[in-house]
C-alpha cells in the first residue's frame, strides 16, 4: 500500500476570510531574522564600547577632572567663578567624585562606560517599542548609534557629555511613555529626567519649551479639563525648576549670565577667530574639502555646515588619544566616512522634511499609519525633531555670537540623537518605495558601518602599538591660520 502523502501546513492568520500575507507564509525562523540582526547589532555595540574603553584615554580637550577632584577632596560644590569648568551644572561631578576616591580614574571612566551601554540599551528598547518602526529598518537605526565612533568616544570620556547623552535619551524614552499613558506619575517622571538633564549640561535647555508644549498637547489629545492640564503643567515646571535651576541661578548672580561658559573667559578665543566670512559660512557644503582634508583646516574652518557634519561623523577636531586622524594613510578612512555618511545624512533630511511637512499640514503623514496611531506618531516625531532643531540652532547661534570654530561640534547634538534616528527611519521608509533606491541605500549603509569598524580597529591597534599618555588633554597639535582662505 502506498504511503499517504502528508498534507502541507496551512498558513495561519487571524482573519481566515483573507489570503495569507507574505509574512504569514514565511517560515518562523525567517520571520525572526530582523530581530536576530537587531540583537546582534546591540551585542556588537556593547562589545565595541568595552574595547574602546580599554584603549582610549580618559579625557577630551576639556578638564572636567578638576571639578571632580575638588568635590572628592572637600565634599563641597565649587562656585561658578572658582576655576575653569566650575560653571557647569554639577550632577555628573557629584556622581563621579565618590568613585574617584574609591577607585581612581579607572572607576570614574567606568561610570562613563555604564552610561554609554545604558544609552545604547535604552535606544534599542525604545526603537522596539515604537509600533511604527519597521523590523527591517530597526537594525539600521540601531547600527548608527551602536558603531558611530564619535558617539561612542564622547560617551566614554571623563566628561559631563556622557551623562547628558544618557539623560537626553531617557527624556525621549519617558516622552513616549507619557504619550502612551499620560498619567500624573509619567508627567512627573518626565519632569524629573528633564530637571536632572538641566543639572548636568546647559545644552538640555533646548528641551524645555518643546516638552512644555508636549505636556499641554497631551492634555488636549486626551480631552482633559483645563484645570487638569494647568495642574500638570504647573507640577511639571515645579519639578524641573527645583531640580535643574541651581547652577543657572548661581551664574546669574555671579556673572549676570545664567549660561556662562568657557567662551566667556580666556585668551584662546582670539586664536579661533574669525570663522564668519559672511553668508558663505552658512551655505558652504563643499564635501570635497572634507574629503581632501579630513582634519580641521583653513579650507573647512569657515564653513558652519562642514564643521558640524565633519565633527559629527568623524574626528574632524582631534579630541582624544586616538590620533589616527593625524597619520597618513589612516586619515583616509575619515575621507571615506565623509562620503558614505552622506547617505544617512540625506535620508535624515528627507525624513525630517516629510515629518515637518506633515506636522504643518502641507503633506500627508510620513508613514502609512492612520487614525490615532498616525497622529501619535506625528506628535512624537514632531516634538523630538523640534528639540533637535533647537539644539542645532543653539550651536549655530552661539558659534556666530562668539565667532569661534570649536563651538561647531557634532557632539553637542548627541543628547538629541534619537530624533535623528526617527528622521532616518522616515527616510528609509521613503527609500523602500523603490527597489533600486533601497539597494543603493543598503550598500552605502553597509559601507559606512564597515568603515566605522575599520576606524575603531585601526585606532585600537595604534593605541596598543604606540601607547600615549592617557592623561593627555591637549589633543590639537597645530594652530590654524584663521586669515587664510
Amino acid at each position: 500500500m502506498a504511503a499517504k502523502r502528508k498534507r502541507r501546513p496551512i498558513a495561519l492568520r487571524r482573519d481566515r476570510s483573507k489570503t495569507a500575507s507574505v509574512a504569514d507564509r514565511l517560515p518562523v525562523n525567517q520571520r525572526r531574522f530582523p530581530f536576530s540582526y537587531f540583537a546582534l547589532v546591540l551585542a556588537g555595540g556593547i562589545i565595541v564600547r568595552v574595547v574602546v574603553f580599554a584603549y582610549v584615554g580618559y579625557f577630551n580637550n576639556d578638564n572636567h577632572l578638576v571639578v571632580i577632584d575638588h568635590i572628592a577632596r572637600h565634599w563641597t560644590l565649587p562656585r561658578a567663578n572658582q576655576f575653569d569648568q566650575a560653571y557647569h551644572p554639577p550632577l555628573y561631578y557629584l556622581l563621579a567624585a565618590p568613585l574617584l576616591r574609591l577607585g581612581g580614574l579607572v572607576a570614574v571612566q567606568a561610570l562613563s562606560l555604564i552610561f554609554s551601554i545604558a544609552t545604547l540599551v535604552v535606544i534599542a528598547g525604545l526603537l522596539r517599542r515604537l509600533p511604527w518602526t519597521d523590523e527591517r529598518i530597526r537594525p539600521w537605526c540601531l547600527a548608527l548609534v551602536a558603531f558611530h565612533p564619535q558617539f561612542i568616544l564622547f560617551s566614554l570620556f571623563i566628561s559631563n557629555d556622557t551623562l547628558a547623552i544618557f539623560l537626553g535619551t531617557l527624556i525621549f524614552d519617558q516622552t513616549r511613555r507619557a504619550q502612551v499613558s499620560p498619567s500624573f506619575s509619567n508627567v512627573v517622571m518626565l519632569g524629573i529626567w528633564l530637571g536632572l538633564g538641566l543639572l548636568t549640561k546647559a545644552v538640555v535647555l533646548v528641551f524645555v519649551l518643546p516638552l512644555v508644549f508636549f505636556v499641554w498637547l497631551l492634555g488636549r489629545r486626551h480631552a482633559l479639563l483645563n484645570s487638569q492640564v494647568i495642574s500638570r503643567l504647573a507640577l511639571f515646571l515645579v519639578v524641573v525648576s527645583v531640580l535643574g535651576c541651581y547652577k543657572y541661578v548661581e551664574s546669574l548672580i555671579l556673572f549676570g549670565n545664567p549660561t556662562v561658559s568657557n567662551l566667556d573667559f580666556g585668551d584662546w578665543i582670539g586664536e579661533q577667530q574669525p570663522t564668519w566670512i559672511g553668508a558663505y559660512s552658512l551655505l558652504d557644503f563643499n564635501l570635497l574639502k572634507l574629503i581632501r582634508d579630513s582634519v580641521i583646516s583653513t579650507s573647512t574652518v569657515h564653513s558652519y555646515p562642514l564643521m558640524i557634519y565633519g565633527s559629527f561623523w568623524y574626528s574632524l577636531i582631534p579630541e582624544s588619544t586616538f590620533q589616527g586622524n593625524l597619520i597618513s594613510p589612516f586619515n583616509r578612512v575619515g575621507s571615506m566616512i565623509y562620503i558614505a555618511a552622506f547617505c544617512p545624512t540625506f535620508l535624515m533630511l528627507v525624513g525630517a522634511t516629510r515629518i515637518g511637512m506633515a506636522a504643518l499640514g502641507i503633506a500627508p503623514s510620513a508613514g502609512p499609519e492612520v487614525g490615532m496611531q498616525g497622529r501619535s506618531r506625528l506628535d512624537y516625531e514632531s516634538i523630538l525633531l523640534l528639540i533637535f532643531s533647537l539644539n542645532l540652532l543653539l550651536i549655530v547661534a552661539v558659534g556666530w555670537k562668539y565667532d569661534v570654530w570649536s563651538v561647531f561640534q557634532g557632539r553637542l547634538l548627541f543628547p538629541s540623537y534619537f530624533a535623528l534616528l526617527l528622521a532616518f527611519n522616515a527616510g528609509m521608509e521613503w527609500a523602500e518605495s523603490s527597489r533600486l533606491r533601497i539597494n543603493v541605500v543598503r550598500g552605502f549603509m553597509s559601507a559606512l558601518i564597515a568603515l566605522f569598524l575599520v576606524y575603531i580597529l585601526v585606532e585600537v591597534w595604534l593605541a596598543g602599538t604606540y601607547p600615549v599618555n592617557p592623561l593627555r588633554m591637549d589633543h590639537v597639535p597645530f594652530k590654524i591660520d584663521m586669515n587664510a582662505r
